[in-house]
C-alpha cells in the first residue's frame, strides 16, 4: 500500500517552493531544487505533484483565500459587495512577494495560466453569471449576457485601479455596477 506524504512533508515542500520562486522566480526553480530544500525526497515530491505547475497551483491554493458566497436576494447589492470584496481581498503576506512572478509565468505559459483560471478566476465568474443571471430573472437586466464580457467590464477596472496603486473606494465600486445596470437594463 502506498503512503501519502505526511503533513509535515507536504508543508515543507509547499513551503520551500514558496520561498525558492521568491528568491529565484517560477523559470529557474527546478522540481529537484525545491525537494532538496525541503529535505523531502524527489520521489515522494513527484508522487504527490505531477510536475511544478501542479505544485503551484497547490501552493496558491494554499495561501488563497476562499470566495465567499453573495446571495442576499438583492442582486446589485451583491455585486456591488462582491467587487468590493474582490478590491479589498488581500493575499497572504507569504504570497505577496511572488505574486507578479506568478502572473508572469501565466502569461508565458498557457497549461498554467489555464489552470490558475479554472482554480482562481473561474469561481468569482460563475458568481457574477449568477447574480446577473439573477437580475435578469427579476427583470433588472437583459436576459442572455455574455458572463465573459460581464466579468471585463465589472472586474477590469477593479483590478486595474488595485494594481496600479490606487484605492478602490465603495464610490467606485457602486459607480462601476450603476453604470454596467444601465447599460444591460432590460
Amino acid at each position: 500500500m502506498a503512503r501519502t506524504p505526511s503533513k509535515e512533508a507536504h508543508d515543507k515542500v509547499l513551503s520551500a517552493a514558496l520561498n525558492l520562486i521568491a528568491e529565484r522566480g517560477i523559470e529557474a526553480t527546478s522540481m529537484d531544487s525545491i525537494a532538496a530544500a525541503s529535505g523531502v525526497s524527489k520521489a515522494t515530491v513527484y508522487k504527490h505533484w505531477a510536475n511544478k505547475d501542479a505544485l503551484l497551483i497547490d501552493v496558491l491554493r494554499t495561501h488563497w483565500d476562499q470566495l465567499p458566497e453573495f446571495n442576499s436576494g438583492n442582486p446589485r447589492k451583491d455585486m456591488a459587495e462582491l467587487l468590493g470584496y474582490m478590491a479589498e481581498a488581500k493575499r497572504r503576506e507569504k504570497l505577496g512577494p511572488v505574486w507578479a512572478r506568478i502572473i508572469g509565468y501565466a502569461a508565458s505559459n498557457p497549461e498554467f495560466a489555464r489552470a490558475m483560471q479554472e482554480f482562481a478566476f473561474e469561481p468569482r465568474r460563475l458568481q457574477i453569471q449568477r447574480i446577473i443571471g439573477e437580475a435578469a430573472g427579476k427583470g433588472e437586466l437583459r436576459d442572455r449576457i455574455d458572463a465573459g464580457l460581464a466579468t471585463d467590464l465589472l472586474i477590469g477596472p477593479v483590478m486595474h485601479r488595485r494594481f496600479s496603486g490606487n484605492k478602490v473606494s465603495s464610490d467606485i465600486i457602486r459607480q462601476i455596477v450603476d453604470y454596467f445596470w444601465e447599460v444591460f437594463r432590460r
